[in-house]
């Protein structure tokens, strides 16, 4: 079973019952599914993401009971929902509510099914409002004690399986310029490009949020800038490393970055990486993709040294 898709199943179905056993406590709770609908559409991963759905929910509550309140007044029945929705999305555009709109539209629903014109009145739409906001608090608390997301060291976990991962086909290459192996599939450039996007969804929160100073700190914004230049000299690297033979004499060259993806970069910054293909390029029959590997080594180098010493300086 994916982890992921069990944790939320385990928060949600904790948020729902706590949810309904505040709402048998609490005998004010006259509608329970209010506060269920709200976990339902609250509970989530991410902490901004719940927030933002929890104001939405709160907010659509609100300015759907109130439009339809007025509405109720005067007409009754399904002239009056299309009247309602109608109204609702004015409304909420000039009070810049337009993420509750989905929300506002099914309590305008739900509110117009009420038989009794007098039920629906100033109370009933501030009590359903509390009842969504109880939901939208427990959804929240549970998100927030249920395994809550540490994005900074999602982080620091994503890049460091981007440098094992890119370390380790450096070490497949190389077994193959020393001719034990054959040569080694390129890596997706999907999933290097899915976990760029991650990270830098992750810093754009972060930065927002009160961890901005440990992100500053980290230089994580100059890091996704030299990963996005990385992958692209990465993939041409390995798109050029298909037309050239194996030379056991080149193999030195990438045990260098290795070492500056783990974090070396004293001895491995100054070695000549490109240099070496390109002595090879000269005495050899073809060497124009000798040369061309040898163009895109040298940015693989130079970012993957300001790599290096930009997540030594994250760690003081």
């Amino acid at each position: 079973m994916n982890p992921e898709l069990l944790r939320k199943s385990v928060k949600l179905a904790v948020a729902a019952f706590l949810t309904a056993a505040a709402a048998s406590y609490f005998e004010r709770i006259a509608f329970v599914w209010y506060p269920l609908l709200a976990v339902v559409i609250v509970v989530d991963d991410n902490d901004e993401q719940s927030i933002a759905a929890a104001r939405s929910r709160i907010l659509g509550t609100i300015a759907g009971g109130l439009v339809t309140f007025l509405v109720h007044t005067i007409l009754a029945g399904w002239i009056g929902v299309l009247v309602a929705m109608v109204l609702i999305l004015p409304v909420l555009r000039i009070l810049g509510w337009q993420s509750g709109l989905s929300t506002a539209v099914l309590v305008s629903v739900m509110f117009l099914m009420i038989p009794s014109h007098a039920e629906l009145n100033w109370f009933y739409v501030f009590n359903r409002a509390v009842d969504t906001s109880v939901g939208c608090a427990i959804a929240l608390l549970v998100g927030l004690l249920l395994w809550p997301r540490n994005r900074l060291d999602l982080l620091e976990r994503t890049e460091a399986d981007l440098c094992r991962q890119l370390g380790a086909q450096l070490q497949a290459y190389r077994a193959w310029l020393e001719q034990r192996q054959g040569r080694p599939q390129p890596l997706a450039p999907a999933g290097l490009t899915g976990a760029l996007q991650r990270m830098e969804t992750w810093v754009a929160l972060e930065r927002r949020g009160p961890q901005r100073q440990r992100v500053e700190r980290g230089r994580w914004r100059q890091r996704l800038l030299l990963w996005s230049q990385l992958q692209h000299h990465w993939i041409q690297w390995e798109r050029l490393l298909g037309s050239v033979a194996p030379v056991p004499a080149l193999a030195p060259s990438l045990r260098s970055l290795e070492q500056l993806l783990s974090g070396t970069t004293a001895s491995a910054a100054r070695l000549p990486v490109a240099g070496l293909w390109r002595e090879a390029a000269a005495v050899a029959e073809r060497p124009l993709p000798l040369l061309a590997v040898a163009e895109e080594l040298d940015p693989l180098q130079a970012g993957l040294t300001s790599l290096a010493r930009l997540q030594q300086g994250g760690r003081r």
